[in-house]
């Protein structure tokens, strides 16, 4: 009897022990355990382009970009070496060759940024949107920019040389861009359809998309104003009506037979069908101040088609 007494104390002493350690274990295993490093007294706070604070390192050595405007930004700004990891769409070759790749699409996975360990990971609101809450939950050192629009990427400029003490680099790279856009215009308000694929179906650009700013910004006017989202479907039928006066191509191959069939289509039908062929109409980052005169020129006929 009394033995018993002594044995059931040490029983629940056990018990108790076993379900302590098991809580420890799966805390230590669940995948949304922040990556971060203890804050230091050198640790500065940064506002990223949705104004969010993020608490950086005094001097960041180990960035990770998810975007190729993004690395091209960061390369600009002189931190080219401390890249430890870029996107799976970014350059193989130069100084890039070597770089870990992250996949990105359909989404960016969280394992593979946090065995890079970076100390500032820069992920853009066009391609991220939908990784940006988890991101931010797992990496407090999420840097959240914007290429939307002009505005956004002259903001993103900001916040990206505050976060790695190039203040000065990224001010010229804003002066660019404000050159860029006093400069670049065109007479006569074109009518421009954007245009990202013809098959299966017809995709264009409209708001949201950098393109359509750009395109608002030199004096055009994008025939899917009213598509209500960055890109999406346009029926033939609504682009005859619209009139195009040119055609830029961004990703579509626009085919002989195409040809034939917008052949009433007035872009079609004056020769006014260009192929844009670069990734800065598309991508944001240094280049886009370019590609803003370049724009301006191609519809103003100073540019060779």
């Amino acid at each position: 009897m009394t033995r018993r007494r002594t044995l059931r104390p040490m029983r629940r002493g056990l018990l108790a022990a076993l379900a302590l350690a098991a809580c420890v274990l799966i805390a230590s295993c669940g995948d949304a355990t922040p990556v971060a490093k203890p804050h230091a007294a050198s640790d500065r706070v940064v506002r990223d382009a949705m104004g969010v604070e993020v608490r950086l390192p005094a001097e960041v050595r180990r960035i990770v970009t998810t975007v190729p405007g993004l690395t091209a930004t960061v390369i600009e700004m002189g931190n080219g070496a401390r890249l430890v990891g870029v996107s799976d769409q970014d350059s193989k070759l130069g100084a890039l060759a070597g770089v870990p790749r992250i996949p990105v699409w359909p989404t960016i996975p969280a394992e593979v940024v946090a065995g890079l360990e970076p100390d500032l990971l820069l992920v853009d609101l066009t391609l991220s949107n939908r990784d940006l809450a988890v991101l931010r939950k797992r990496f407090p050192v999420t840097f959240a920019t914007d290429s939307r629009t002009l505005a956004g990427v002259r903001l993103s400029f900001e916040r990206i040389g505050e976060a790695l003490g190039r203040e000065v680099r990224a001010r010229h790279l804003v002066e660019e861009l404000d050159l860029a856009r006093r400069e670049a215009h065109v007479d006569g308000r074109p009518k421009v359809l954007l245009l990202t694929q013809t098959d299966p179906s017809t995709m264009v650009l409209g708001p949201g998309a950098l393109l359509d700013d750009m395109l608002r910004a030199v004096g055009g006017v994008n025939v899917a104003w009213d598509l209500g989202r960055p890109s999406g479907d346009m029926p033939v039928e609504t682009i005859r009506s619209r009139a195009p006066e040119w055609i830029l191509l961004t990703g579509a191959v626009f085919t002989d037979a195409l040809r034939e069939r917008w052949a009433s289509i007035p872009a079609v039908r004056d020769g006014r069908v260009v192929d844009l062929g670069a990734d800065e109409f598309v991508q944001a980052g240094p280049r886009t101040a370019e590609a803003l005169r370049r724009l301006a020129g191609i519809l103003s006929g100073r540019v060779p088609r």
